[in-house]
């Protein structure tokens, strides 16, 4: 009996869920990255968008996580 509650306590563990396959970026990591995105830009006026989502992007891809495709 305790042979099969180990077993099946190992094969949990092994395969993760879904949910948490992939980590998103938190907002202090994408913001602190656009920052020096901008930076390394020289600064320009009205790219903080461009800049943000280039920002989650290279994260997301550090993490392994897919791409999202829009």
């Amino acid at each position: 009996m305790a042979k099969n509650v180990k077993t099946a306590a190992a094969s949990s563990v092994s395969s993760p869920q879904p949910e948490t396959a992939f980590a998103q970026p938190d907002e202090a990591s994408i913001a602190a990255l656009a920052y020096q995105l901008w930076l390394a830009k020289g600064c320009p006026h009205g790219s903080d968008q461009d800049d943000w989502l280039l920002a989650e992007g290279i994260l997301r891809n550090r993490s392994g996580e897919p791409p999202i495709l829009e």
